[in-house]
């Protein structure tokens, strides 16, 4: 007998089928029958919660965005100095892409946005919301006298593409030194981001 699920929990079921299909074979080379087996439920069950493999990639990057936009913020509002929150992002994300498969999906993602009009239309919405979000803590911290004067827009993309390239190359399968990383990319922003005194 088949375990009666809250539809929150059904599409969740479907998600992470969807996900691992697209991280087999590639997100056109998937097809919605090969979801629905590996989901356990009937092509029916699947539109029923999404609208179409479109529908259903477009849920994955919009939840990627969310747990990425949750710890951001959590970390920003939890006001224990600007040292430390540059510190425990890196952390976080270092560790993320060296121990999940977030790198993976993502150069799926970016094929998408580059062959799908739509999905960059997304993509390009998601990025300025995350750089909106990095830009408004630098901005605070330079106001605060805890970072350099800076373009807080500029600094903001570039934090982004730091991440990103990071990502980038645990996606192909380079795995550098965390530790190490961590550290090298802290006394490189301690000297040109961080304020006297608050590199510490």
């Amino acid at each position: 007998m088949t375990k009666h699920r809250s539809p929150d929990e059904r599409a969740s079921q479907i998600l992470d089928a969807a996900r691992d299909c697209f991280l087999e074979k590639g997100y056109f080379a998937t097809r919605m029958d090969e979801i629905a087996e590996a989901s356990g439920l009937s092509k029916g069950g699947i539109y029923f919660h999404f609208d179409s493999k479109k529908d259903i990639f477009r849920s994955l990057v919009e939840q990627e965005y969310e747990q990425a936009m949750e710890f951001i913020d959590g970390v920003i509002d939890s006001q224990e100095g600007m040292a430390k929150t540059i510190s425990d992002l890196g952390k976080h994300f270092t560790e993320r892409f060296a121990t999940t498969d977030a790198p993976r999906f993502q150069a799926i993602i970016v094929e998408m946005g580059i062959r799908d009009k739509d999905v960059r239309s997304m993509l390009l919405s998601l990025q300025e919301s995350y750089i909106e979000r990095l830009s408004e803590m630098i901005e605070e911290g330079v106001e605060n006298g805890q970072l350099r004067p800076v373009d807080p827009d500029s600094a903001a993309l570039l934090l982004k593409a730091i991440i990103d390239g990071i990502q980038a190359g645990y996606g192909i399968g380079y795995e550098p030194d965390n530790a190490k990383l961590i550290q090298t990319t802290m006394q490189i922003l301690g000297k040109g981001l961080m304020a006297e005194g608050d590199d510490d």
